[in-house]
């Protein structure tokens, strides 16, 4: 686990980092789900850049219909997605950005094109 905290990531998320690595059910899923809809996002859109827009609790609602999971909460989603772009070595602003609503409820922006797309399916 130094080795992940050598690489800027914050320590609550090495543990997230390490159970999508190690392909543990829910948070591989999360991963996984999320991978398959931005590629197809990214086709759909003839391989211009485009900004994947992830809302916690719609991607919940979505993981939950596949997989059954007690651990399968809005925080761990949210967890799950920042273990995904700080694994990758995604840039802040440059590669992503967050937005927070009125209400306090973070939305996480992802500039999909092929660099992304490959910083992220290496991470898995």
């Amino acid at each position: 686990m130094s080795e992940l905290q050598n690489y800027g990531i914050p320590i609550p998320l090495v543990n997230y980092v390490m159970l999508i690595r190690n392909r543990r059910s829910p948070y591989y899923d999360i991963v996984e789900h999320l991978l398959k809809d931005m590629e197809m996002h990214y086709k759909k859109w003839e391989g211009s850049e485009v900004v994947y827009t992830i809302n916690p609790r719609v991607l919940q609602e979505e993981i939950e219909e596949k997989v059954q999971n007690e651990k399968l909460t809005t925080v761990n989603v949210c967890r799950t997605i920042l273990a995904l772009l700080h694994g990758s070595k995604l840039r802040e602003e440059e590669d992503y950005y967050v937005t927070t609503t009125s209400g306090g409820r973070r939305n996480y922006h992802i500039k999909v094109n092929p660099y992304t797309l490959n910083l992220m399916s290496r991470f898995l």
